[in-house]
């Protein structure tokens, strides 16, 4: 399947109805296994012709699921020490395929560390509420072991597309996360994560 790229900077109108603004979070390592398998620890290689890294290419594997099931992965080392601590989300970033919307966190050091995420309630990690777009949302959690020190927020605001919302919520006993807002209700979604710099990758399949 051939897929149209359209790389969307999350500053440029187009796609993005409202403000973008990439700041600080928080994350660190930890531990359970992924549905969708990358290769371990790297970065897949472009196909010959395709565009050289930022590349966020899937991993090798069958065709895009189409479930709803929660999914997550270990803690992976990048190429550099990452000191305990001091991994945090950095920003996030919005593009668009043929069939599907990804979402890419982004991660302020080499690696990543233990992820899971799921369809949830729209609660912080403490539990309270939160205000945010959507008919369904996804919770990423990102279990850092760090503290919120220093930690920022960002936030998209996108249309069309499922993706309607996506913002950091803060910090929880070690744990950061992401909340998604999902227009039209639980869509099918696959993520993996991605070393040197440390991503988790989203793909949301459009409704239709």
């Amino acid at each position: 399947m051939h897929h149209r790229r359209v790389a969307v900077l999350v500053s440029v109108a187009l796609l993005l109805t409202a403000c973008t603004d990439v700041v600080a979070g928080d994350a660190s390592p930890g531990g359970p296994a992924s549905r969708s398998t990358p290769p371990p620890g790297s970065t897949p290689s472009p196909a010959p012709g395709t565009p050289a890294p930022t590349d966020e290419q899937p991993p090798p594997g069958p065709d895009f699921p189409a479930d709803t099931e929660a999914d997550g992965g270990p803690a992976q080392a990048g190429a550099d020490d990452d000191p305990a601590g001091s991994m945090r989300v950095q920003g996030l970033r919005y593009t668009t395929e043929n069939g599907y919307v990804r979402l890419v966190v982004d991660l302020s050091t080499s690696g990543v560390p233990e992820w899971t995420i799921g369809y949830s309630e729209p609660s912080g990690p403490g539990g309270g509420p939160v205000e945010i777009a959507g008919d369904a949302f996804l919770r990423l959690q990102l279990r850092t072991q760090a503290t919120p020190a220093g930690q920022g927020s960002s936030q998209i605001t996108v249309s069309p597309g499922p993706v309607v919302e996506a913002r950091t919520t803060g910090f929880f006993e070690g744990t950061e996360e992401v909340l998604i807002g999902i227009r039209g209700g639980e869509q099918p979604f696959r993520a993996f994560a991605l070393t040197d710099p440390g991503r988790i990758v989203l793909d949301v399949r459009s409704a239709g």
